[in-house]
């Protein structure tokens, strides 16, 4: 399992562990692992684009391959973690016997961004007028990121341009996350997706405002094999989550460990294996 953006660890924070559980209640073996500088990894998260990171995945799954108590292996990405599992299954290993995405874009990062602002501002009530002004000035910072632009050039000339004030939800002060920003702001999924050759699973959420939903299942459905694919929108938010607080829907989980179930061998779904299991998957 691989989590979401920025420096998050094996738990996704509180995300991970009802699916972890549920799955390992299934009888299904689960890894997770912290990205790198986080938790009891060591390097640094934002050294790391979705190339980089899919190649941590990958060695996580190459430790796994082979262990006597498996059988297939998959590899599930959540939010920015869908680009990962999209580029690591994209890649043709053996060992990745299938691919789940969780609110995971379809589209590059830079699109996806400009949603969540652009979702964001209404939420706050904010007028087409200002609207406009934030998006303009969110397209001069990705101009700024596609350039790769210094930091200290970018942050003068947002500065200059008076862009902070405005209140443009998508800057940051930290050189580490800038570069980390500009290095994956143009990735974009559909050439991975379109060589993906093991079954596909895309879950997302119906009131999702973070990932646009409807964009993003259209570039799944046009570049994945249609046999290969299957797309559930679900009620929930980016989480697939609802309620107050928020919970991890039962049919969210459903299609998880059923899409699962189906895809692994016997041996890897056979009693006795889930208690071995649930110690590592803590």
């Amino acid at each position: 399992m691989h989590p979401g953006s920025g420096p998050s660890d094996r738990d996704n924070d509180v995300f991970f562990p009802p699916i972890r559980e549920h799955l390992l209640d299934a009888g299904v073996a689960v890894c997770s692992f912290d990205k790198r500088g986080v938790g009891g990894s060591t390097g640094r998260w934002e050294e790391a684009g979705i190339v980089e990171q899919a190649d941590d995945l990958l060695a996580c799954l190459h430790e796994l391959v082979g262990h006597p108590d498996l059988g297939s292996i998959g590899i599930f990405g959540h939010s920015q973690g869908g680009w990962v599992v999209i580029d690591a299954a994209g890649r043709g290993d053996p060992g990745t016997a299938f691919a789940v995405t969780s609110s995971g874009p379809g589209v590059t990062p830079a699109v996806q961004e400009r949603y969540s602002a652009a979702r964001r501002l209404e939420r706050a009530g904010a007028s087409q007028a200002e609207l406009d002004a934030a998006l303009r000035d969110f397209d001069l910072v990705v101009e700024l990121m596609q350039r790769r632009a210094p930091f200290d050039v970018a942050r003068r000339r947002i500065e200059d341009d008076a862009i902070r004030e405005r209140g443009l939800p998508f800057l940051t002060d930290d050189a580490g996350v800038w570069d980390h920003a500009c290095s994956i702001i143009d990735y974009d999924p559909r050439p991975a997706l379109a060589r993906i050759r093991v079954p596909l699973l895309a879950l997302f959420g119906r009131e999702d405002n973070v990932v646009p939903v409807d964009e993003s299942v259209a570039v799944f459905r046009a570049a994945v094999r249609p046999d290969l694919l299957t797309v559930a929108v679900l009620p929930g938010d980016h989480r697939v989550q609802s309620g107050d607080p928020p919970a991890t829907s039962t049919r969210y989980l459903e299609a998880l460990s059923s899409f699962v179930g189906r895809r692994s061998t016997r041996e890897a779904l056979r009693g006795g294996i889930g208690a071995g299991s649930r110690r590592a998957g803590r």
